[in-house]
């Protein structure tokens, strides 16, 4: 299978333009990479970037009804079940459309807003988006970072509760990877507003099945130890993909609560500021920022053994 990093920079500059020919006559992306036998994970990525500002432009055009209909059930969830939680992450977050909408909604309850995904494209112009739509007071709390690799840059148990919107669905096949790690570095739990497959009709499974949608998701969290209870949602994003919202707890408890600093996602070590960007003295490793948007990408590398 192909991937980015076994591509040269030419090569890698023709493909995104002919993805971008593609895109406007229709094409599925993701399909059409993985017809090109691209791996999943690159599939996933590029075809994030291919169509990003497509998701700003949907969440524009929704009534602030359909708006409140839709997303407002994670407010209550979160009001119900986890309303001593402090600091979020928002995995998956994409262009930052439904991180607006929580934020203001839970702007008087959280001190810190973490929101990651792995386009960095759709976080540059969800940044954007988001900055005009918060106060001054709200956007501060907010720290954005690109992630593509499989760990998070925070200690164990450093933030509080972990979000997604639609996050989890493309990655079916990653799904123990990814949740490994959203319960690892969450104290409490996690929030999910995602697809329940084995409730749905048998139109939307064979659509999950079709383009590998996560399967199994309540048993796969029970298995690793988590009361989850699923509540079933009215309406949604999109009527042929529907969502219900998963809360779930870490039964087992832990005393310890790490601070909610950035530290390097190989060894969770310390990070230092160095002109702005973040640096490793245990493996010399630069992480870039682009504008405000922090990078931890597994094709950015750069390397200060000498400083």
């Amino acid at each position: 299978m192909k991937s980015l990093d076994k591509l040269n920079i030419l090569d890698l500059s023709k493909l995104y333009k002919e993805l971008k020919i593609k895109y406007r006559n229709k094409v599925n992306i993701q399909k059409y990479l993985e017809s090109r036998k691209f791996d999943s994970d690159t599939s996933i990525n590029v075809s994030y970037d291919i169509q990003s500002g497509s998701y700003i432009n949907f969440f524009n055009n929704l009534s602030k009804k359909r708006k409140n209909s839709i997303y407002f059930p994670i407010i209550e969830e979160y009001n119900k079940n986890f309303k001593k939680c402090k600091t979020l992450l928002d995995f998956g977050c994409g262009e930052l459309t439904s991180s607006s909408f929580i934020i203001k909604k839970l702007s008087k309850k959280i001190n810190k807003y973490f929101a990651t995904d792995i386009s960095l494209n759709r976080l540059f112009l969800g940044k954007n988006y988001i900055k005009k739509k918060l106060t001054n007071k709200d956007y501060k709390k907010l720290t954005i970072f690109c992630n593509t690799s499989s760990k998070l840059p925070f200690r164990n148990n450093s933030i509080d509760l972990v979000l997604t919107v639609h996050a989890l669905e493309p990655n079916n096949k990653n799904k123990n990877l990814i949740l490994d790690e959203l319960l690892r570095v969450s104290k409490y739990g996690l929030l999910l507003m995602e697809p329940y497959f084995e409730k749905s009709n048998k139109k939307q499974q064979r659509r999950m099945k079709k383009y590998n949608y996560i399967r199994g998701l309540k048993k796969t969290l029970v298995a690793k130890g988590c009361y989850v209870e699923v509540i079933k949602k009215d309406h949604h994003i999109n009527s042929l993909n529907e969502s219900s919202i998963f809360i779930v707890k870490k039964i087992k408890k832990t005393k310890v609560r790490n601070d909610c600093n950035f530290v390097d996602p190989i060894n969770q070590r310390e990070l230092n500021t160095i002109d702005g960007f973040l640096y490793s003295k245990e493996n010399f490793r630069l992480y870039p920022k682009f504008g405000e948007i922090y990078i931890f990408n597994e094709l950015s590398r750069f390397y200060l053994p000498k400083i």
